[in-house]
């Protein structure tokens, strides 16, 4: 048992032990000078970064109108923002949900169903379709 223990203690020892030689450090080697660097004073400054391109055109497919279905949302839209109990219920759809921050709920898309969010607060946040 001491024998394993001096073995251990001794491994983690040389492990701790300094590598280089003559007891200092190397100093890093210096950056290249970069023409037209105004940083590159000293020889040890980072290199420049290559001067930007004109900026192209981005893929020009027009934008695609959000999927919003047929389940009434758009009569809603103007109780986001507040409380829950605030939205009547005659004038939801037959057909609705109201999703919690914690509320598990299904990934299908159902374009007759309106989604309500809330948050922790009972406050909507959003009115979709789906």
């Amino acid at each position: 048992m001491k024998t394993r223990l001096s073995l251990l203690i001794a491994c983690f020892l040389a492990g701790c032990a300094l590598t280089t030689r003559g007891g200092e450090t190397p100093a890093p080697a210096p950056y290249p000078e970069i023409a037209g660097n105004p940083s590159a004073d000293a020889g040890n400054a980072a290199p420049a970064l290559p001067p930007l391109e004109d900026a192209g055109d981005v893929d020009a497919n027009p934008v695609r109108p959000p999927i919003t279905g047929d389940c009434g949302m758009e009569d809603l839209q103007h109780f986001v923002g507040e409380p829950r109990v605030n939205v009547p219920r005659n004038a939801m759809p037959e057909n609705y949900r109201v999703v919690g921050p914690d509320t598990p709920v299904t990934m299908d898309y159902r374009p007759d169903r309106l989604t309500i969010r809330v948050n922790e607060n009972d406050i909507v946040e959003s009115m979709a379709c789906g």
